[in-house]
């Protein structure tokens, strides 16, 4: 089932619902197609934000996040002459030159960490082996984000101190009121976090509030602000000091929350209307993250277990790349000295 440009289908089974399905309200039961409206009952407009995969149409019968199911539609590329399998190139999901950037930048970061840190590390994973923590949209998770962040990539926590701001003053708990991002002096270059340098020393990472509610995409923020304090203030980067952050974020582990940020779908729903809206995140595109993810994989000897974490569009990007480097490992950046 396809509805404005977006593919509807279970994340957990893979089942696709058709036109023909239909979902009842607990409420006003009303009988609809949920996906038509995003999870809002047009009758009475409850917003369901999970929706159960239907069991009796051969779906798993589990519930999932309605924003789960909705992925971009991949525009095919124009239909080249067919080849037979044998003569069919094998290639990456980016261009030449962004996989040559690509590698002489890990490689360009491996030399800085030392190879023996660079070679160490691994792909960190959304679960209790790493995040062993209730999550409930407040401080409490930002602090306890930073402590196990900071802990990973081998940074002093006391360091760094974590500050809020929002698009207007916002009450968050115990009397705390967020600072409006225009009240910031220097003005506001991103939406959902900046790294602003105290002097003597002290910095600090401002957070959206909204970002409270997404743990994978505060993850994923922090991460990258954490980088950016790692190469500025341990190495003294300063040239293209935030494309080489979000590089150094995926080096440290944190692809995987990386890359199931980039893509977002929203719902939301006021006194008198309701709607949704999709959004990207700023940084490298998701094919280049699955390419770096693959590519430090194979330089680490990495089991890819954790490949299942990802999303489906960044999973079939990763499956892509790996593949290629498995292939064609003579055609492969492994040192800086080749």
């Amino acid at each position: 089932m396809v509805i404005g440009g977006l593919n509807i289908s279970c994340p957990k089974c893979g089942w696709e619902p058709d036109e023909s399905c239909r979902w009842v309200c607990d409420v006003c039961d009303t009988r609809w197609n949920t996906f038509e409206t995003h999870g809002v009952c047009p009758n009475c407009g409850k917003v369901y934000k999970d929706t159960m995969c239907s069991k009796r149409r051969g779906g798993c019968g589990q519930m999932s996040l309605n924003s789960d199911w909705y992925e971009p539609i991949e525009i095919p590329a124009p239909k080249e002459k067919t080849n037979w399998f044998w003569q069919r190139k094998n290639e990456p999901p980016i261009t030449e030159t962004d996989k040559e950037w690509v590698e002489d930048s890990l490689l360009w970061l491996a030399e800085l960490f030392t190879p023996e840190v660079f070679r160490s590390l691994v792909t960190v994973t959304p679960d209790k082996q790493y995040f062993d923590h209730d999550f409930t949209a407040t401080e409490d998770d930002v602090d306890f984000i930073l402590e196990r962040l900071t802990s990973i990539m081998n940074i002093k926590p006391w360091e760094i101190q974590i500050m809020y701001f929002s698009t207007k003053p916002t009450e968050i708990s115990e009397g705390i009121s967020a600072t409006p991002s225009e009240k910031l002096k220097g003005g506001w270059k991103s939406k959902q976090s900046e790294l602003v340098d105290k002097g003597f020393g002290s910095k600090e990472i401002w957070i959206e509030t909204g970002q409270m509610n997404n743990p994978i995409g505060l993850i994923a923020t922090i991460s990258v602000e954490l980088a950016k304090y790692k190469l500025t203030s341990e190495y003294m980067v300063e040239d293209h000091v935030n494309l080489f952050a979000d590089l150094t974020s995926l080096v440290f582990g944190f692809g995987i929350f990386r890359a199931n940020s980039y893509f977002k779908f929203n719902q939301w729903q006021g006194n008198t209307h309701h709607g949704w809206q999709m959004q990207k995140s700023g940084g490298l595109p998701e094919p280049v993250i699955a390419y770096v993810m693959a590519w430090l994989a194979h330089y680490r000897d990495e089991d890819i277990s954790w490949k299942h974490y990802l999303n489906r569009t960044v999973r079939k990007y990763f499956d892509k790349s790996y593949k290629y480097i498995e292939r064609n490992k003579d055609k492969i950046k492994w040192s800086s000295h080749t």
